[in-house]
Formats: C-alpha cells, sequence, structure tokens
C-alpha cells in the first residue's frame, strides 16, 4: 500500500490550497462586475473538490482497520499509489488557477475603478482559453477521485461481505451498482484522456480497472462453448429459464429442487442455449457449473474438475457433497450436457441441495420427467423460420438492409436444412467463404448430402440419418473450402480438425500443443543430467558380469533396429520445429483461427486458450467418407503421440500445475485409447471377412510406445482410474522384464511406479516385493552409494514401515540416511526426507526422544531452505509433533511434550486446510493427528470437531474396510476412552480388531487396538475376557520386535493395563496442568520483575 504519510500529507496540501483559493475568490469576487457568475462556478467547484478530498482521507485511514485477502490487498495498494498522483496533479491544478487569478485581479492602479473592471476583463479575455482548460482539467481529476473513492467501495464491501458472510442477495444489487458506476466513470475519463493527451490520470483509470472485477458477484464460471456472438432467437425460452431458475434467492430456500430439461435434436441449439442463459443471468449464480454427460467418465471426470474449486477430494461424491454444502449466499447453477445415452443415470449427478438450479440437455426424451419448475422442459427441433432466415444471413455477413432477393434465397436455404441452427451456422460460413453464394449453395449442399448418405453411422448397420446428413453436408462444403485456399494456415487447420476430432471434444487446451513441442527438448536435457550424475558415481558401480555386458549390447542393437525407419508422425507445425529449434506459436494460433472463424471450433467460457468442438462436428471430422481406415490409424497414432510428449514423468512433472494438468488430460487419453482399440477391431473383422492374412495397422512396440503408456498409465492414476494405470503399467513392466531385464534403469524405474501404484490398490504384498526387487537391481547396476539407489533404499523402508515391520525398516532407513549424507550431504533436501522416514522408524520402535532429535534436526533444515509453508516443511512439523505425542502417550514424556504437539499439529493442519482444502488427504491426516493430541490432552469436544468430518470423508471415498479407515476407526475407539465413553469404544476396538485379522493380524495398527480393547475391558470390569487377547498381544509383540524390546516391557508393565485411574490420560492430563502452571508461574515472575 502506499505510504500513509504521503496520502494523508497529500489530502492536507490539496485542503490547504483549496481553502487559499476559495478565500481568494471570495475577496477578489467584488473586483469582478462582469464575471461573478463564472467565479461563483470556480467556488463551488473548489468546495466540492474539498469534500471529495475529505472523503478520500477518511476512506484511506478506516482501510487501516479492514482485513482483505493477499490479492485484494494488492488492488488497493496500487489503487492508493495511483490516487496519491491524482492528489498532487489537482494541487498543482488548483494553484495554476489560483496564479491565473491573481494575475488578473492585480491588474489596475486602483484609483478609477470602472477602467480597473476593464483592464480585469480585458486581461481575463486573454487568459480565457487557459482558465477554461484548467477548468476541465481540475473537473477530470475531480471525477478521478471519486473514481477512487469508488473503487475502494467495492474492495471494501466485498472484504465485509467476506469476513461478515452477509447473504449472496444482500450485497449482489449494491456492489453491482458500484461496479457500474465505476465502469461509467472510467469511460469517461478514458475519453478525456484521448482528447486531451493528459496522461496524469492513465494510474488512476489502470487501478480502477483492477477493482472492477470484483463487483462481479459471480465467483465460477464455466461453460462448454462461449455464446455465438449471432446468437438469434430463442427469446421466450430464455425468458421462462430466467423465471424459474435465475430468481432471486429469498429467506426461505424453494421446496424442491429447481431443474429444467432442454431435449432435442442433433445441432438444435440445446447447449448453445443453456450457455446464453448462463452468461446472460451471471450474476444470478455465485457459480456456474458444467458436466459433461455423455458418458460416465466424462460425468467423473467433470466433477473431478469442480472438486478443485472447492478443495476437496477429486471424485464425484466430494464434489456432490460440496456443492450440496453451499447455503443460500453461495446459488450455483449446474449444466448438465449431453445427457444422451438412454441408460444414463442422470439423476446421480443431481447434489442434494434446493439451493442449487440444474440445466439438462439431451436427445433422450424421456429425461423431460426431470424437469420440476414451469413447463419443466423444453423441446428443440429448428428455428422458426424468421429467426432461422435472419442467423443464416448474419452468418454469411450479408449487407444490411436485406434485400428481398437474399431473403427468399435464404429461407430456400433454411428450409432445405432443416431450419438447424448448426447447419444455419456452418452454411453461412460456407457462403462467407465465397465458395459457393446463396444462389447456387442449395445446389452444392444436395451434391454433398448424397455422398454423406453413404456413410454409415459408427457402430450401426444404418445409413447416416437425414438430420446428420444435412449437418454433415454443410460441414463438408466448410472443409472444401479450406482445402481450397492451400495456405501454410489453412494447413494446419486442417491438420488440428483431425487431431481435435481423435481428443475429447471439450476442454481441449493450447497448452497440450506447447507442451509437446518443448517437453522433449526438457526431458533430453534430463536424461543428459541424469547421465552425468550416474557416471560421477561411476566408481562405486559394480563391475558389471559378462551376462550382463552381452545383455546390454543385444538390447542396444535391437533397439536400434527396431528403431530403423520409426519416426513419430507429428503434424507439421510440431515436425517443423527440428529444422527451426523453435516452436511457432503464432502459427499454431493461425491455425487455430481458421477453424474457429469457420465455427468448427468454439473457444470455451474460462479461457481464449481453451477450444471445443460440437458433437456432430467431432463425429464428422473423424468419419468423413474420405478418412479411409488407415488414415484413422494414422491420425489416432499422430494425437496419441501428442498427448505423450506433453506429459513429463516425475520428477521433472512433480509440481502442483503438472498434477492439475495431468488430470485434464484424462478424457483425451481415455478418448484417444477407445478409439485405438475400435480401430483395430475393424482391422481385425476387415482381415477375417477376407479370410486370408492381412497386417494389422497398430502402434509399434517401439521404446517410445511403452514411454507412452507410462505416462498415460499416469494420467489415469492421476485422475483415480487406478486399476487402468495398473494394467498399462503391468503391460510395460512384462514387457521390461522380458527384454531387458530387471537389472535395468528403465526397468527399475517401471517397476517403481508399479509398486506405488500397487499401494493405492490397497496391494501391499506386491508394493513391497517389487519395490525389494527393484532395490536389489538398483544395487547391481549403480552400486550401494549411488543416490539413486538409496533414494529407492529409503522408499522401501517407509514400505516396510507402514507393513508394521520396524526393526527391518529401521535397519533400511538407518543405511539410506547414512548414505545420503555421505554423497549428498547432511542438509541435502533428499537427505532431510530420508530423515524423516528414519524418524518415523525409530519412534515406532520405542526410541521416542531420538525420533525427536532426528525430526526436529530434519525440520529446521528445511524449514530454513524451503520455508516453513512447503510440503516437505509441513510433513517434518507433522512427523516431529507426533514424535513429541508419543513420548508423552508411552510414558516417557517431558514438560511441554504435549504443548509442543499441540502448537506444530495445530499449525501443520491449518496451512494444509487453507492450502489443500480441508477433504485433501494431508489434511485429513494431520487433522487425525490432531485429535488425538487434543483427545490426550482432555479437549474432547475439540478433539471430536477436528476427526469427525474428516473420518468421514475417508469412510465415503474408500470404505469401511480399507487400512486407512481402520486406523481411523481405531483412533475413534481411543478419543472415546479419553472420553470415558468406554461402551462405545470397546465395540469399535472389537471390530477393528476382528476386520485386521485375516491380512494384518501382527501389524502394529490390530496390536495397538488389541492393547486399547484389553484396557477397556479392564476399566468396565470384564478382565476374564482379556487373558486370551492379552497372550495374543504379547506373542505378536515378541514376533515383531524380539522378547527384550522396550515395547515388551512397556506391554508387561502391571501399570499400563490397569484399571486404575493413574493411566495414560490422567498422567498426560497431569503434565499439561504441570506445564501450563509453570508458564503461569514464570509469566507472573516476568511481570513482577
Amino acid at each position: 500500500m502506499a505510504d500513509p504519510f504521503s496520502i494523508v500529507a497529500g489530502t492536507a496540501g490539496l485542503a490547504d490550497v483549496c481553502v487559499r483559493l476559495a478565500r481568494f475568490i471570495k475577496q477578489a469576487n467584488a473586483g469582478f462586475r462582469v464575471v461573478d457568475q463564472e467565479l461563483e462556478d470556480v467556488s463551488q467547484e473548489i468546495e466540492s473538490l474539498r469534500s471529495i478530498n475529505d472523503l478520500v482521507k477518511r476512506s484511506y485511514t478506516d482501510g487501516f482497520s479492514t482485513k482483505s485477502d493477499p490479492d485484494q490487498q494488492q488492488i488497493l495498494g496500487t489503487h492508493w499509489c495511483a490516487t496519491q498522483n491524482t492528489l498532487a496533479s489537482c494541487q498543482r491544478i488548483v494553484e495554476q488557477i489560483e496564479a491565473l487569478l491573481k494575475e488578473v485581479a492585480d491588474v489596475g492602479s486602483g484609483k478609477h475603478v470602472k477602467l480597473d473592471q476593464l483592464r480585469k476583463w480585458l486581461r481575463q479575455q486573454s487568459r480565457e482559453e487557459a482558465f477554461s482548460s484548467l477548468r476541465e482539467k481540475l473537473k477530470a481529476h475531480q471525477m478521478a477521485l471519486q473514481l477512487s473513492l469508488s473503487a475502494v467501495s467495492i474492495v471494501y464491501s466485498r472484504t465485509s461481505q467476506q469476513n461478515s458472510h452477509k447473504s449472496y442477495a444482500d450485497i449482489s444489487v449494491s456492489i453491482q451498482n458500484l461496479g457500474v458506476d465505476v465502469a461509467s466513470k472510467i469511460d469517461s475519463l478514458e475519453k478525456f484522456i484521448s482528447l486531451s493527451a493528459e496522461r496524469t490520470l492513465e494510474s488512476a483509470v489502470v487501478s480502477a480497472q483492477k477493482a472492477v472485477p470484483l463487483a462481479c458477484s459471480n465467483r465460477h464460471f464455466f461453460t462448454p462453448q462461449s455464446v455465438s456472438s449471432i446468437f438469434t432467437g430463442r427469446e421466450s425460452e430464455l425468458e421462462v429459464l430466467k423465471k424459474h431458475l435465475a430468481t432471486p434467492i429469498l429467506a426461505d430456500p424453494p421446496k424442491a429442487q429447481k431443474r429444467f430439461v432442454v431435449f432435442g435434436l442433433s445441432g438444435s441449439g440445446k447447449t448453445q442455449l443453456c450457455c446464453k442463459f448462463a452468461a446472460d443471468n451471471k450474476q444470478s449464480f455465485w457459480g456456474v457449473f458444467w458436466i459433461n454427460a455423455s458418458s460416465k467418465e466424462h460425468a467423473e471426470q467433470s466433477f473431478s474438475t469442480i472438486s478443485t474449486i472447492g478443495k476437496v477430494a477429486p471424485n464425484q461424491a466430494a464434489a456432490k457433497s460440496w456443492l450440496s454444502s453451499l447455503g443460500p449466499e453461495q446459488p450455483w447453477l449446474l449444466i448438465i450436457d449431453n445427457a444422451d445415452e438412454k441408460d444414463f443415470p442422470v439423476e446421480e449427478y443431481f447434489p442434494d441441495s434446493n439451493v442449487g438450479a440444474i440445466l439438462i440437455t439431451t436427445r433422450n426424451p424421456m429425461l423431460k420427467t426431470r424437469g420440476t419448475v414451469g413447463p419443466r422442459y423444453f423441446e428443440f427441433h429448428g428455428l422458426d423460420e424468421q429467426n432461422s432466415i435472419e442467423l443464416l444471413l448474419a452468418a454469411a455477413d450479408e449487407p444490411v438492409p436485406w434485400t428481398p432477393s437474399s431473403i427468399n434465397l435464404a429461407r430456400n436455404i433454411s428450409k432445405t436444412l432443416g431450419y438447424l441452427p448448426l447447419a444455419l451456422v456452418h452454411a453461412g460460413k460456407t457462403i462467407l467463404a465465397r465458395l459457393c453464394t446463396l444462389e447456387d449453395y442449395v445446389d452444392y449442399f444436395e451434391k454433398s448430402w448424397i455422398r454423406i448418405r453413404q456413410m454409415k453411422e459408427p457402430n450401426a448397420a444404418s445409413m447416416v440419418s437425414d438430420t446428420n446428413a444435412t449437418i454433415y453436408g454443410s460441414f463438408e462444403l466448410i472443409y472444401h473450402s479450406i482445402t481450397t485456399k492451400q495456405t501454410r494456415a489453412t494447413e494446419d487447420a486442417l491438420d488440428l480438425l483431425r487431431i481435435f476430432s481423435f481428443l475429447d471434444r471439450q476442454r481441449i487446451k493450447l497448452n497440450i500443443f506447447i507442451r509437446a513441442a518443448s517437453n522433449p527438448g526438457l526431458e533430453e536435457s534430463n536424461d543428459t543430467r541424469k547421465q552425468n550424475e550416474r557416471n560421477a558415481y561411476s566408481k562405486s558401480r559394480p563391475k558389471p558380469t559378462r551376462a550382463q555386458t552381452l545383455r546390454s549390447l543385444v538390447v542396444h542393437v535391437v533397439s536400434l533396429i527396431s528403431q530403423l525407419g520409426h519416426r513419430p508422425v507429428l503434424p507439421k507445425f510440431l515436425s517443423d520445429i527440428s529444422g527451426t529449434g523453435a516452436f511457432d506459436e503464432i502459427r499454431l494460433r493461425e491455425g487455430l483461427n481458421e477453424l474457429s472463424r469457420m465455427s468448427l471450433i468454439s473457444t470455451s467460457s474460462d479461457s481464449g486458450d481453451c477450444y471445443s468442438m460440437h458433437a456432430a462436428v467431432h463425429l464428422w471430422a473423424r468419419q468423413r467418407p474420405e478418412m479411409t481406415l488407415v488414415e484413422q490409424a494414422i491420425w489416432c497414432q499422430v494425437t496419441a503421440t501428442i498427448l505423450s510428449r506433453a506429459i513429463l514423468l516425475p520428477p521433472l512433472g512433480d509440481t502442483e500445475e503438472d498434477e492439475f494438468f495431468r488430470r485434464d488430460l484424462l478424457p483425451h487419453v481415455r478418448h484417444v485409447q477407445q478409439i485405438e482399440r475400435k480401430i483395430q477391431t475393424s482391422f481385425e473383422k476387415n482381415r477375417e471377412s477376407r479370410r486370408k492374412l492381412l497386417p494389422i495397422l497398430s502402434p509399434p512396440v517401439t521404446s517410445d510406445r511403452l514411454l507412452q503408456l507410462i505416462k498415460f498409465s499416469l494420467v489415469y492414476a492421476q485422475g483415480f482410474q487406478l486399476e487402468e494405470a495398473e494394467k498399462l503399467q503391468s503391460y510395460v513392466a512384462d514387457i521390461a522384464i522380458r527384454y531387458l531385464g530387471m537389472e535395468n534403469i528403465k526397468t527399475i524405474n517401471i517397476t517403481r511406479l508399479l509398486s506405488w501404484t500397487y499401494w493405492q490398490l490397497v496391494r501391499v504384498d506386491d508394493a513391497v516385493e517389487l519395490q525389494k526387487r527393484a532395490l536389489d537391481a538398483c544395487i547391481k547396476v549403480l552400486g550401494r552409494e549411488n543416490p539413486e539407489t538409496l533414494q529407492i533404499m529409503d522408499s522401501y523402508g517407509s514400505s516396510l514401515w507402514l507393513q508394521g515391520r520396524i526393526p527391518e525398516a529401521r535397519q533400511v532407513h538407518t543405511e539410506a540416511v547414512e548414505g545420503l549424507q555421505k554423497t549428498l550431504g547432511d542438509d541435502h533436501i533428499q537427505t532431510l526426507k530420508a530423515m524423516g522416514g528414519l524418524g518415523r522408524t525409530v519412534g515406532r520402535d520405542f526410541d521416542f526422544t531420538e525420533a525427536i532429535s532426528i525430526h526436529s534436526k530434519a525440520y529446521a533444515s528445511l524449514k530454513s531452505q524451503l520455508g516453513s509453508s512447503h510440503s516437505a516443511t509441513l510433513e517434518a512439523m507433522d512427523n516431529l509433533a507426533m514424535a513429541h505425542f508419543d513420548r508423552a502417550a508411552f510414558r516417557q514424556g517431558q514438560p511441554g511434550d504435549l504443548d509442543r504437539a499441540l502448537e506444530l499439529g495445530s499449525e501443520v493442519f491449518a496451512k494444509r486446510a487453507e492450502a489443500l482444502g480441508r477433504e485433501h488427504y494431508h489434511t485429513l491426516w494431520s487433522g487425525l493427528n490432531l485429535a488425538r493430541i487434543r483427545a490426550i490432552r482432555g479437549e474432547i469436544d475439540e478433539a471430536w470437531s477436528t476427526f469427525l468430518p474428516g473420518h468421514a470423508v475417508i469412510r465415503r471415498d474408500l470404505g469401511e474396510t480399507h487400512f486407512i479407515y481402520l486406523f481411523g476407526e481405531l483412533h475413534r475407539g481411543r478419543i472415546m476412552m479419553c472420553a470415558n465413553r468406554y461402551d462405545e469404544a470397546e465395540r469399535i476396538l472389537s471390530n477393528v480388531v476382528e476386520l485386521h485379522k485375516a491380512k494384518r493380524n501382527r501389524h502394529p495398527d490390530r496390536l495397538i487396538a488389541m492393547f486399547s480393547l484389553i484396557k477397556c475391558r479392564n476399566v468396565l470390569g470384564k478382565g476374564d475376557q482379556t487373558a486370551s487377547l492379552l497372550e495374543e498381544l504379547t506373542e505378536g509383540t515378541k514376533a515383531l520386535f524380539g522378547p527384550n524390546h522396550a515395547a515388551v516391557r512397556y506391554l508387561l508393565d502391571g501399570r499400563t493395563l490397569s484399571k486404575d485411574d493413574n493411566d495414560v490420560l490422567s498422567s498426560c492430563k497431569q503434565k499439561v496442568k504441570t506445564s501450563v502452571e509453570e508458564k503461569t508461574a514464570g509469566s507472573l515472575e516476568r511481570t513482577l520483575v
């Protein structure tokens, strides 16, 4: 924000000169007999300026007490700097006016009054132009100050609404009015600046423009396509939707969810109507969201996208729950688009809330019963004749006024096209491109229509329907108009059209092509860097055996042979990069512009760099009569190659942006693979029908192809399609092991990725076994001291820890940390991360003080290098918090342990909730830890408020038998014990013990549950039911840790499982009380000193 002294000083300086000038005008007015009215006007202007100046000062000083978010604070800072400049300019103008008036007033001797008045009048006439110019400038600067006040009011109103949670309806109208006022003043000032070349006001305009978006009550807006500039007709339908869906939120919410259905023919304008309604009524909704309902998979992906806005888990259930949780102050509109399949369960996608409104578009008339308000549904065919004529002539850009001849020709074309808006728009674009005219369009169209009728619908025995043939025929004419131009832009446009047809038709981002162009260079540089790092540790690398050397040679020769004549097929706008060394983004945009100009693609609402394609265009572009099966296979491979190149594998693609990008790619990867499988099936059928062996064109199994599948698997995993990810990774891993051998870096990396997927699928034993194989192979290939080997060792140690194999995990982690310290250094990020794994294992091994020491060192160094909010720092902080907790919980605590645990745990939970959302798994984990800390401190209500919401999310997302949910159940039972609710705790803990018995019989989680259950039953007086449990617990603990381990001694301590009140909770409560008393005494002592 601007320097407070500067603003206050600026207002004070302007106020001083205004007072001085007003006094002078009042004294001098008697000497200006002829011009007294003009001086009076100036006096009023100065007085008005003084009032505005006072408001600016008050607004600025009051603003210090208003807390706004960082973005709004930045807007205010820019704004006050601009205001400071405006105040200084105002002061200069007022001083110039004062000087000019004094110059005029000082004329004359004072002896001859009439003569003096004449001289003053003559002098004023000579200064009139300068005087008028200064007054105009003063008015403009006064308006600039008023603009500043309005802009500040927008920011403060928005902040007040956020802080006080006022309802949407309360603030919507007032903020919108402020926005209109600011926009009007900006327009006036811009005109003044352009006419007068007055540049001092530009900063005021620019700063105010930044505040205008805050006047928009809509915070989230996405529709699949932008509204056409020539949208025509449907006025009555739009009014009906506005009346029933966009009505203001009342004090009492509606009794039923507001839903409306639009069904009808393809190309009849259903989606465009919804987008038009959403755009026109944007201010009536806090959020406008869109669901691609063309399939269940697409719908789930759309909900996953919505979940990122709500910062909840990336799945349908979480996104629906978030929408349902929004109150009346946040009304939303959900567009469920293209729910055409007869078996599509549209009801499953309705959030459970009456606050929002839902619009459904479909070709399935049975869904009309899902409407609930007004007439409930619209049935769309074509437009009426008059609107059809207007749309066609507007699309063709026919000069207005339209002649009767043009109108009659347009009437004939509209009738031929069935009055379908999509076909009419493309007909107009064809005429605009001058491929044909209004006079001969019908002749061209009918020739194209006959050819299109020969094309069959995909997977159907019948020919293309007359309706679709009408639409496709208009597309063919546009295609030929682009083809005949034969320019670089049109060639690129046709390539892009084919590529788009193999991608999913929605949310095709420009960034896909930009990344596909730049990523290969990044990967090559990274490979070179990795090889250099391996060479640096070549001395510690084991000497390869003769068998390894021979296998490496054979693999290298086979790889060279397989690559002979193989070059990835790419479109020219990407393949031409090799000649220049740089990607020409302008060229790409020119090709896209050609398609957009002919309405074959459209931009989405959220960005000009995101495109979509109508379903009919999407199918036609891939199934054109001239598009042979071989060509389809080639362009499918081209599209898959582009997607593969756009994806970076970790650690290169390890940022949050990369994760979101991969998640957005899921529909495209899924679609291109579906088409690839259909093409392969068609080739096989053709071969069988001809009863002879014909080659089947399939993607060659090259290293590029295998890398492509691995990248696609990462996209599936990012979208939580883990079974599909595992299928691809297993396929690649089998080939790699078979042909490259396990002792190959590529094979090792693939198996590591597959083991990670096994973990996500809760195939724990398979995951650990693969990690062990990868580690053994890496030791043989790179040696034990290589950083890559040590990192794999660290991951393997963490897997053993999760399995409950604590002594083995500690041994592996110790070797990994010591090795990393030796090779990379004590303060290297990778070393510090590995220390986190070691510290957790040491703590689980009952060496609590050593664990605290390890975590403290890691946390302090990570915080110093990465900052306090970095994910790695927060993980280290969480580890340290739980190390303090464990030491206190297992009777080895020191004063202050629980206070420190609470301090660290609270900070981790708060930061993760703010950055990741309350339903992110990292947030849920830290929330569970914080609840455990609070419960053992006796803060039961606070523990439940933190624990229960997160536990419900885990149950919803993972189910009641998942080991993570059971871990939460274990600690729900222990929190019950802390709350003295032993009956409920016994029931919960018994269930946990039983569910773990089959697969995790001696896992620490089950042992802790058994321990807690025994304690619980002892307190309830059921000691006779604990003998067998205690025996099993003791044997399991000895088997896990050894007979003389501290855990066994703790377990055999008679006090540990006693029913007496000297349990862990009482002990911890006493330590908390002692700690508080010590702090209070220390504070009192410091006060007295």
